[in-house]
């Protein structure tokens, strides 16, 4: 009996010494709640520097975005994560240079900028460059959201998924599959939303890449500079 006790005294004393440590953070909120919408975040993410072929269908980005923090840039979601695509606290601090708080401060587009810093790493790992070599994966389309969620849900995590073949090879302690977290961006988007649209700050030469520059010219119309024949 004496054991006992002394077993739930321990317990108790652990449990209050992590409480009040503050381990168990509280979910907050940096500087000015924002309501971005789906198509606020996809035109901040076409103005960043992502791969250009991520960009040309980055309408569920902007659904990606809606789902992990609903268009608030300063929420702290009480664990981990920071901002409209919910950072972690080291990709914060690696990406974006500040801390959580900082970072929740930022503007929409220096967040999706540093977002798509870490996108861009990411896309360079083997199960990132394997997934978007496919144009389906277990019945969904793969994506920029797709190829996204991968990457916020880990790439380890990933390559599970991908080596089991079937969206249900990984989910998180909350259950979600990176096929769930896919699906969602999609119906999240902006139905009026383009897909391959350029940004408002897309420049001479800034045509998509993703297929050869010889096969998909500018038309003459869309051309700004003029030359004589003997210029060329």
């Amino acid at each position: 009996m004496l054991k006992t006790s002394k077993v739930h005294f321990t317990v108790a004393l652990v449990i209050g010494q992590f409480l009040s440590s503050g381990a168990l953070a509280q979910r907050g909120q940096y500087c000015e709640r924002t309501n971005y919408s789906a198509q606020d975040i996809t035109d901040a993410v076409r103005n960043s520097s992502l791969r250009d072929d991520l960009k040309s269908t980055s309408c569920s980005l902007g659904g990606l975005g809606r789902y992990e923090s609903g268009g608030n840039k300063g929420v702290y979601n009480g664990s981990c994560c920071t901002g409209i695509f919910q950072l972690n606290n080291a990709n914060v601090r690696k990406y974006a240079g500040t801390d959580r708080e900082g970072y929740g401060c930022l503007t929409l587009q220096q967040q999706v900028n540093a977002w798509a810093n870490l996108t861009n790493d990411g896309y360079n790992t083997g199960v990132v460059r394997q997934l978007a070599s496919m144009q389906t994966f277990d019945g969904q389309k793969v994506d920029a959201g797709f190829l996204s969620a991968c990457i916020q849900l880990g790439t380890g995590n990933c390559q599970k998924m991908v080596s089991s073949g079937r969206c249900s090879g990984f989910a998180d302690i909350n259950g979600t599959t990176i096929c769930d977290m896919a699906r969602s961006a999609r119906v999240m988007s902006d139905p009026n939303c383009k897909e391959g649209e350029a940004s408002c700050t897309q420049g001479p030469g800034d045509f998509p890449t993703n297929i050869g520059v010889a096969a998909n010219p500018p038309t003459a119309r869309m051309a700004n500079v003029v030359v004589g024949s003997s210029e060329v």
